[in-house]
């Protein structure tokens, strides 16, 4: 899957044609996360949006830093791609919408049932 990886802290600003300075790099092989637990939910992403919180993290200047390297993103919207053997809300193929800490510059995301 494509996505938006931070590889290291700095300006997000620069141009990702300039693979050495750039902390972000378009990831076009990346892999598709895989359901982790009976509950969780992976959403093939449709929509997400750019956030000064996330631009604070990509320069490490945000509250919570994850460990590098991350994806960045947090709001989206897309559509169930696969369950938990245990979810009992969702079916593949409902349209959703939610917020994750981080992973949404992506194609994909697997939160738990909860959070959507």
């Amino acid at each position: 899957m494509e996505a938006l990886l931070c590889r290291k802290l700095g300006d997000p600003t620069v141009s990702l044609e300039d693979n050495d300075d750039s902390p972000i790099v378009l990831s076009k092989n990346h892999p598709i996360p895989q359901l982790d637990s009976p509950t969780a939910v992976r959403v093939r992403i449709k929509a997400t949006s750019l956030n000064f919180a996330n631009y604070l993290q990509i320069l490490g200047k945000y509250q919570e830093k994850p460990s590098l390297p991350f994806i960045p993103g947090s709001d989206f919207s897309g559509f169930v791609d696969a369950v938990g053997s245990k979810v009992s809300k969702f079916r593949v193929g409902d349209a959703v919408c939610s917020f994750a800490g981080l992973g949404s510059f992506a194609q994909f995301i697997v939160v738990d049932e909860s959070q959507l």
